[in-house]
């Protein structure tokens, strides 16, 4: 099957079988097979049309005509930019398991919401939990970067 996709704004194209994860056309490493077994260290998720998903497990057919983002993607969005200072302030920076999960979660909620309502974080915080970083410190880094981002809007609107 020929798969045509946006990754991270370049058009794609390549040749896969249907139910063939998508994380080895779109990875920057180009690895072969998943960088986990089935989805659980979530080290591979990507936005999907903005909702994060992990690409070992995500079927080729599913990003057909879709936007595809990746961590590297957002590198150079101040929303990305945002959500790493709140992230090394928090220290769940350091949290490799799941950094690209949180990272791409925080993206969503912020990016959708703009600056989260408060009384919203508690249940989003709860959606991923590693070995090093859990509810509680991915809500201070929610509202951190909430915060940040509110800030960085202020200062654009008195421009």
């Amino acid at each position: 099957m020929t798969i045509e996709c946006t990754v991270n704004g370049t058009r794609r194209t390549f040749e896969c079988e249907p139910t063939e994860p998508i994380w080895r056309h779109i990875s920057a490493e180009g690895a072969q097979d998943g960088p986990c077994d089935g989805g659980r260290c979530m080290r591979c998720t990507v936005l999907l049309a903005g909702r994060p998903v992990p690409a070992c497990i995500l079927p080729a057919y599913r990003v057909q005509g879709m936007e595809v983002t990746t961590i590297e993607g957002l590198g150079s969005h101040e929303l990305f930019q945002d959500i790493m200072r709140a992230f090394d302030k928090v220290g769940i920076s350091r949290c490799e398991d799941v950094l690209p999960a949180l990272v791409m979660l925080a993206w969503q909620l912020l990016s959708e919401r703009g600056v989260t309502a408060q009384e919203e974080i508690p249940q989003w915080s709860r959606a991923f939990q590693s070995r090093c970083a859990g509810p509680d410190e991915f809500e201070r880094a929610l509202r951190l970067a909430s915060k940040l981002r509110g800030r960085r809007r202020n200062e654009r609107n008195r421009r």
